[in-house]
């Protein structure tokens, strides 16, 4: 006996599925239509490309080019292309066909949606909006003073306040009858009166067009810095260097890649003053140091501990800005709690044209009695150049309860009674001669000690609580040992840039310490004066050379494993020497 409703139940589903099936390919089509060009002159070249996309193309209907206004379609110079790619593991493929085209009559043109028939399905693509520029509008004594080639500083803002984030773009400029082959920038660039952090740039330029006093010239992005003022006034960006290989397109090719016909240029950008304005005053709060968009937070833990036990009090400060700029916010603990060792982490990233990052302070604290202790309420603040106002964050109060641990137990008289037994037997006595006791060694020295232990616990208590309300004493206490510790995470390095990066740190952080100077913002040349001052030239002139080196070590052709590893030693030298005489 046959079951016809299974059979019918089985067939239903391979329908549905195949149903699905030639939904799910029908998805995955895509037709888009674009210009080489949306503004271009009179009588000048443009090409319409129209491309279709999708995992399963069986066939493509062409669409029928219209007459367009502000175009004349040349119809013998079709080309056709195809490209095959793996999208999720899947294989995609693409068709690209291009129409050319001369522009007519100057004015702004709308070029219609297309109809593309692709797996029998219809597609339209989007309008295309377009401006015919009248050639008369070219100021022929600048076209023809243009230069073939040149690079520009183009910096995002002329008039920041102090610590907002500048991106400065180096930019080259080209005409179409030039081609370049290859760029290289000159190392020690310097932004004087800026923090300056370099960007994650692309592998490779991607050019763009755009027309300059009425000449079409490719654009390309080469490098991004961005830049933070650390003071106010106008400053100058020195000129940016370049180097480029360039041969013109005229020019019969090099068959054999000997690289006949190409040209070594030296190009510099013009210097660039930039206006910096001073941030307003602050009422009722603290300033952290942050310019952009920051979340603040702050948290002990644990919040009950036994006395003597170290507390950790966490401020964390995520967000986009100069996150490398700001600084510990100083809080007010009770008297009973003693501060020791604050550390600062910090994770920066430099992606998508913007600096950000997390900054992480810890504050370790021990609690000398028992007792419910209240960390006040506090009250941040950071500026936001996109509301041109002060943001400011409440961290609550926050509580820690202290108590004796249980487990240690004082010590009783009976713990400390000796169980003593007469000796009994033949004994020996010895009678000597009574000494005084002001001839008693050990009648002074206990006479004595109460005096030494109070003088030391003076001169520790001095110390301490210079360490804690002297910035200036504190970081000169701790520099070399920050120093040596940076230093430390140079040696090993296989990566010459992070290992010169550890090397250039160290010592630049160590003279800042030592010298109570700003912990950014200083050039080499700065560091290297201040120094000079204090501890001579030679020393100055060595410190000088290894910055200037870590500076240009990413472009040093012959920089080894073996020099960085000589320089470490070196720069161990020399923080031993500047810790003797600052």
């Amino acid at each position: 006996m046959i079951k016809t409703g299974k059979h019918i139940r089985i067939i239903s589903a391979l329908l549905l599925s195949l149903f699905l099936i030639s939904g799910a390919q029908a998805q995955d089509i895509t037709v888009n239509a674009s210009l080489t060009e949306t503004n271009f002159f009179s009588g000048e070249g443009v090409r319409l490309d129209v491309k279709v996309s999708g995992q399963s193309i069986n066939s493509i209907d062409r669409p029928d080019i219209p007459n367009t206004d502000g175009l004349r379609w040349l119809s013998g110079s079709t080309s056709t292309s195809q490209n095959f790619t793996y999208v999720n593991g899947r294989p995609s493929v693409s068709y690209t066909y291009g129409y050319q085209f001369i522009a007519q009559a100057p004015g702004t043109y709308t070029f219609p949606p297309l109809e593309v028939t692709v797996n029998g399905e219809t597609y339209t693509t989007n309008e295309i909006s377009f401006k015919v520029l009248d050639p008369k509008t070219i100021d022929t004594g600048q076209a023809e003073r243009s230069p073939d080639i040149y690079v520009r500083l183009e910096p995002t803002k002329e008039r920041p306040v102090v610590g907002e984030q500048v991106i400065a773009d180096i930019v080259l400029y080209f005409k179409n009858s030039v081609e370049v082959s290859s760029y290289q920038a000159s190392p020690g660039w310097k932004a004087e009166g800026f923090w300056k952090e370099e960007l994650e740039n692309r592998q490779q330029a991607r050019t763009t067009s755009t027309i300059i006093n009425g000449v079409r010239y490719q654009r390309a992005v080469l490098l991004q810095y961005a830049l933070f003022p650390t003071k106010s006034g106008e400053l100058t960006l020195s000129p940016f260097e370049v180097v480029v290989q360039i041969r013109q397109r005229n020019q019969r090719r090099d068959i054999f890649s000997f690289g006949l016909g190409q040209e070594r240029k030296e190009l510099a950008t013009l210097p660039v003053t930039i206006d910096v304005a001073s941030l307003p005053e602050l009422d009722n709060a603290t300033f952290s140091g942050g310019v952009g968009n920051f979340s603040i937070t702050r948290s002990i833990n644990p919040t009950k501990a036994y006395v003597g036990e170290s507390v950790e009090v966490v401020t964390t400060i995520t967000g986009q800005g100069n996150i490398p700029l700001i600084v510990k916010p100083e809080y007010e603990y009770p008297e009973t709690l003693e501060l020791y060792n604050p550390q600062e982490n910090s994770t920066i990233t430099r992606s998508n044209r913007q600096i950000g990052g997390t900054k992480i302070f810890t504050d370790i604290l021990i609690a000398r009695n028992e007792g419910s202790f209240e960390i006040p309420e506090s009250r941040l603040a950071y500026f936001s150049p996109a509301q041109g106002r002060y943001n400011t964050i409440t961290l609550p109060a926050l509580v820690l309860e202290a108590e004796r641990d249980p487990r240690a137990t004082s010590i009783t008289d009976t713990e400390l009674r000796f169980n003593v037994e007469p000796i009994t037997g033949l004994a020996s006595w010895v009678s000597n001669e009574e000494v005084p006791l002001s001839q008693q060694k050990w009648v002074w020295l206990l006479l004595g000690l109460p005096l030494l232990i109070l003088g030391g616990a003076f001169g520790f208590k001095t110390y301490h609580d210079k360490m804690n309300s002297d910035t200036a004493f504190a970081r000169s206490q701790k520099a070399k040992e920050k120093a040596l510790d940076e230093l430390q995470k140079a040696e090993g390095q296989t990566d010459l840039k992070v290992g010169y990066n550890h090397i250039q740190k160290a010592l630049s952080q160590l003279i800042s310490d030592k010298l109570n100077l700003p912990l950014a913002g200083l050039s080499i040349q700065q560091l290297s004066e201040a120094l000079k001052e204090k501890s001579g030239t030679e020393i100055a002139d060595e410190v000088k050379r290894i910055l200037d080196k870590c500076d240009t070590i990413a472009y040093a052709p012959n920089a080894s494993i073996e020099g960085m590893e000589s320089d470490i030693k070196k720069a161990r030298e020399l923080i031993k020497q500047i810790n003797k005489v600052v």
